[in-house]
């Protein structure tokens, strides 16, 4: 696989996870709590980003810009707390989890920022 093909692939995992992310908040935020099963599976999708990460990171640091690795740790960073986020919460039910909304939020945030970054990084080389 190309260095283009992974970057492309891990911009698009990181829009996908961010859009897991906002609607796993945006349910969060109107029921209270969440499943510990839907938790789960969101915070193991993350992880196995954040694994595909570290296995093409040797490849990717080699090709790409450091403005670009920069916004692409800082993204993978964000996924990462997430997720360990997701851990957290199981207090009184054991199937029901109160995530804490804000740290999501402060992820979203900063996805939102890394995939704005990767965005102006690619419509040049688009045009």
């Amino acid at each position: 696989m190309s260095v283009a093909r992974l970057k492309h692939d891990l911009y698009q995992k990181l829009i996908v996870a961010r859009n897991a992310l906002s609607a796993y908040l945006k349910l969060r935020k109107a029921k209270g709590y969440m499943s510990v099963a839907e938790s789960n599976h969101l915070r193991d999708s993350l992880f196995d980003l954040c694994a595909f990460w570290r296995e093409k990171h040797p490849r990717l640091k080699l090709a790409l810009r450091e403005d670009e690795l920069a916004a692409l740790h800082r993204g993978l960073d964000a996924i990462s707390s997430a997720a360990v986020c997701l851990m957290t919460g199981s207090h009184d039910c054991p199937l029901y989890i109160t995530v804490d909304a804000d740290k999501l939020e402060r992820a979203i945030a900063t996805l939102n920022l890394s995939i704005r970054q990767l965005t102006h990084h690619q419509a040049p080389a688009e045009a």
